[in-house]
């Protein structure tokens, strides 16, 4: 080796002009975004807010700054309309030293659904969805003439059959779970999120699948080495192992290997699903069959590939689950937090229900419009998706109002990154009057339905809207009907204010939706 490469004194002098050039080149980076948003103000941070260096890197501000260093992944969860307030308008720009491009957040709702019902003017960024389709590309995350076909095969899955099915499977399930909770006075309860978790679990396997599991698990079929219902339950909890980890690296751990079998189960559970409902007719109306039946007899004659059908199975397995069992728990933790908005809701079920438990029939649904605010009020507050990502086809001029009622023009070029900051919107106090104040009154009457979008909106709104809001609606008459929902005391929490109480029942993280964190409760039977 050279004497020169040896010195250490000249790997510090290269280190030093290497990071020197580097600074230089994302400060010019940073100012030529800084001349593309025209000076828009907003959110500015050394990494942005799309990078996968947010999951690993600490949150904060630089010292002594508004700079962040990193915004984090539970930015717009946390902060909601912090930045659109600094900024005193609706629309703000975020730019980054990292060399990423800049782009426009949007809280303003006639913004939002303008976005939302031009989609060939602002697209779907499906490069970001790319985790969704591990089992092949779905109606989420397809964009043109690929998502229509997949839209206008998925679309009759959501029958009036299937929102029947959806009910009769979370009266049987919860009746279920009851049974397994027992007739005593309390029920302690350490996690209330992981109750959910299960429930939506089993009523996405039934009315979803057609397949009803029990609470308590039993043993595989032959052939499989998981039941159904495990291998859910892997792919459920463990999936962002599955997406970051490379698949000849799976086996390297216990977990991730189980992970693994989580997958190639569910794929052959899935197949022999598909096989055996296309040789055999029954009055189906899950998901599943629906899917399939959708499939074989399309008007125009189009049709997805068997891997397809997985990719919007695994979709209906995401979006049934998660995005319920999560919006379920803050709820619950919710109601245990704000008794009399409890007590509210139980004297409505008993108005509404004949059933002296608080179990409606299908046909009592439409009178419990408070059970469906209380949800609505749980989604607004803590939307499961905080961005809904577009990207920009064409030059464009968005219009919105600043603080003061004076217009805002923004011009955006083509392919920026154009998001609705979902929390934001939600606790836009020109839309929602206190915002951070739990209300369910607010959904009673007129409200601002532009300014609510946690099942997104336009062409593109969740096809199972409908499917969440029965199932809400259902376990929350049942549960309240039957339980009074308190926050479980513990003794290192005794003198705890109720701010403090209630940030820690509330408490979430953010991967791909909001998580709830830990929601301990304890039910007391009504007598």
């Amino acid at each position: 080796m050279s004497p020169l490469y040896s010195d250490p004194s000249y790997w510090l002098l290269g280190g030093t002009v290497a990071l020197v050039l580097l600074v230089i080149s994302s400060y010019r980076s940073y100012r030529k975004s800084l001349q593309l948003v025209h000076g828009t103000p907003g959110i500015r941070s050394l990494i942005s807010l799309i990078q996968p260096a947010i999951f690993v890197i600490p949150a904060g501000k630089i010292p002594f700054t508004n700079f962040w260093g990193t915004p984090g992944p539970s930015y717009w969860a946390r902060r909601k309309y912090e930045a659109f307030n600094d900024a005193e308008q609706d629309i703000i720009s975020a730019v980054s030293a990292d060399f990423s491009s800049p782009m426009y957040f949007i809280a303003d709702a006639d913004v939002a659904q303008e976005i939302m019902a031009n989609r060939h003017r602002f697209v779907k960024p499906v490069e970001l969805y790319d985790v969704l389709n591990l089992f092949g590309h779905n109606v989420l995350g397809t964009e043109g003439e690929q998502w229509r076909v997949h839209r206008k095969i998925a679309a009759p899955s959501f029958t009036e059959g299937n929102n029947r099915l959806v009910y009769e499977e979370t009266v049987v399930a919860l009746d279920g779970l009851f049974e397994i909770w027992g007739s005593g006075d309390t029920v302690d309860i350490n996690n209330f999120a992981e109750v959910t978790f299960a429930f939506a679990l089993m009523i996405i396997c039934s009315a979803g699948f057609g397949m009803r599991v029990p609470w308590i698990d039993t043993e595989p079929p032959p052939g499989h080495s998981m039941t159904f219902k495990r291998a859910m339950e892997v792919i459920s909890s463990d999936i962002l192992l599955k997406v970051i980890v490379p698949r000849m690296f799976m086996n390297w751990s216990k977990r991730t290997a189980i992970v693994e079998s989580g997958f190639i189960e569910l794929q052959q559970y899935i197949r022999e699903m598909i096989r055996d409902r296309a040789s055999s007719y029954r009055d189906y109306s899950d998901l599943f069959s629906n899917l399939i039946s959708a499939n074989d007899n399309d008007s125009e004659g189009l049709s997805l590939l068997d891997e397809e059908l997985m990719g919007n199975i695994f979709i209906f397995l995401i979006a049934g689950h998660e995005t319920t069992a999560h919006s379920l728990a803050f709820v619950i933790g919710l109601l245990a937090l704000y008794p009399d908005i409890q007590e509210k809701l139980y004297q409505h079920i008993r108005k509404n229900v004949a059933d002296p438990y608080g179990t409606p029939t299908y046909n009592e649904i439409p009178a419990l419009n408070y059970c469906l605010a209380v949800f609505y009020e749980g989604l607004r507050m803590f939307p499961l998706v905080p961005v809904i990502p577009k990207r920009t086809t064409t030059s464009e001029t968005l219009r919105s109002v600043n603080r003061k009622g004076e217009p805002v023009v923004i011009s955006i070029p083509k392919g920026i990154s154009v998001n609705l900051a979902v929390p934001a919107l939600h606790y836009n106090p020109r839309y929602w009057p206190n915002p951070d104040k739990f209300e369910p009154e607010r959904f009673l009457g007129d409200w601002p339905k532009a300014a609510f979008i946690p099942f997104s909106g336009g062409p593109r709104i969740c096809l199972g809207k409908r499917f969440a809001e029965i199932e809400a609606i259902v376990a929350l008459a049942k549960i309240v009907g039957r339980y009074k929902i308190t926050v479980k005391e513990e003794p290192q929490y005794a003198n705890e204010t109720f701010e403090q109480r209630r940030a820690r029942i509330l408490h979430l993280r953010c991967f791909i939706t909001s998580t709830p964190t830990r929601i301990p409760v304890t039910l007391t039977r009504r007598k």
